[in-house]
């Protein structure tokens, strides 16, 4: 292994080298001062797995107090990298710079990680360099990456599952579903049952191969209520008119005399908030974080412009078909743009730890409704901790309409922008699309 640091400050830069050569012993470390690159062109960048990029005013001093002067502008630096220099390694941009948009400035210039210099551990700076080269691997295998995802996207029922590692068993009293054997079950709700199922041939319908779905399975008791039954047909129709490798894909939907059910692909990468509970070096960094909300946006923005408002956005409904690539599921809660709205006597139904202040007023909601959801998401990736918390529903809801957006901490306030036009109270002052969204973020 072999790292580049570009860094003013010498002290800074051997506490670093004493950080990498305490977990890698054998790696090649490079010091360099940022005076030494007048000519980024002309680097030899192909040499290097990792970069570590200084970032901050250029006429001050060094903070670390060494007296040294400070290195050139990071993110002027990544623009000119991105202009002149063809292939380069992954960079990890190192600043001492808080309260502006830095981080998001960084990503959109293709940095790798965004650290703040005064918080950097060894944990973090070896997490964040392990994640870089991760990354860098998955980027040169990124093409093929696509093909295969496309290819199962064209036929998700053909992958092959180790069904033993999936939920626990079926139970005894698993429903009974024509054209379906139930293998595991994977969950279950206050309205339905979730199993890993076998797609089985029908007689007088065409040859399909037979493979793993999800089966959603409405509560026997709840099949009298038109209500839920309205719900149900209405998460089919409104999945299945938006044809997009980041929503959920339907295969089927059937009414019996007993049951209500949907087959939909099954997700073998997890949900997100499993990958949000992470405790060890692979939880969620920043970067991570914004990629991911990147996604969200463009499933968003996919599920808009057919029409339609998801309502119900949680770390639960964001699925993952793989490390890399997401899907929405769940729009048991979704309608139409202009459609009426259907409610549930004496309680919430959609979560109230997501919702929008209109939401939580029973007022008018539109796609921006969305957004809020998406920041209280991003703010719980960012911080691994909840936006807003109560010993009841109601004190939620009022912190949703009343409390003051929540101040990140000061290694994250480079996000604070970003968060606050997600998480505004009137819809007016937030992002007007979800593809304005993912422009802010990508360009």
């Amino acid at each position: 292994m072999r790292i580049l640091i570009i860094d003013a400050s010498p002290r800074f830069r051997d506490q670093c080298v004493k950080y990498i050569a305490g977990h890698w012993p054998g790696a090649v470390v490079d010091l360099r001062s940022p005076p030494e690159f007048a000519d980024p062109a002309a680097a030899e960048w192909a040499r290097y797995d990792v970069v570590l990029l200084d970032h901050h005013d250029p006429n001050e001093a060094a903070p670390d107090g060494s007296g040294a002067p400070a290195g050139n502008d990071g993110i002027s630096w990544l623009k000119s990298f991105r202009e002149h220099v063809p292939s380069l390694p992954p960079i990890i941009l190192l600043s001492a710079q808080t309260g502006e948009d830095i981080a998001v400035q960084a990503m959109k210039l293709g940095a790798a990680d965004y650290l703040r210099r005064d918080k950097i551990t060894a944990t973090r700076l070896i997490g964040a360099i392990n994640e870089a080269i991760l990354e860098r691997a998955r980027e040169h295998d990124r093409l093929l990456a696509r093909a295969r995802l496309a290819e199962r996207y064209a036929d998700t029922l053909t992958v092959s599952l180790d069904i033993d590692t999936i939920g626990e068993a079926a139970p005894a009293d698993a429903p009974a579903i024509s054209g379906y054997r139930m293998l595991r079950k994977i969950g279950e709700g206050g309205t339905s049952r979730v199993f890993l199922a076998e797609r089985l041939k029908r007689l007088g319908q065409p040859t399909i191969e037979p493979g793993q779905v999800v089966l959603k399975v409405l509560n026997a008791r709840l099949i009298a209520d038109p209500a839920f039954i309205e719900r149900f047909i209405r998460e089919y129709r409104v999945i299945s008119a938006v044809q997009n490798e980041h929503v959920a894909r339907i295969y089927d939907q059937g009414i019996t005399d007993e049951h209500l059910y949907i087959a939909m692909e099954y997700f073998s990468g997890g949900d997100l908030r499993t990958r949000m509970e992470r405790r060890d070096t692979a939880r969620l960094t920043s970067i991570q974080a914004l990629k991911i909300t990147m996604q969200i946006a463009r499933a968003l923005d996919a599920i808009h412009g057919a029409g339609v408002i998801h309502r119900d956005l949680k770390p639960h409904n964001i699925m993952f078909r793989d490390a890399d690539h997401l899907a929405l599921v769940d729009f048991g809660l979704a309608k139409q743009v202009g459609e009426k709205t259907i409610t549930s006597t004496g309680g919430l139904l959609a979560t109230p730890l997501y919702m929008s202040p209109e939401q939580c007023l029973g007022r008018s909601q539109d796609l921006r409704s969305d957004l809020y959801s998406v920041g209280v998401i991003l703010y719980e990736m960012l911080t691994n901790q909840r936006l807003f918390d109560s010993d009841n529903l109601a004190g939620i809801a009022f912190q949703h309409v009343h409390a003051e957006i929540p101040r990140l901490p000061e290694p994250l306030q480079g996000y604070q922008t970003l968060v606050d036009r997600l998480l505004a109270k009137n819809p007016d002052d937030r992002f007007q699309s979800a593809r304005e969204l993912f422009a802010y973020i990508a360009y």
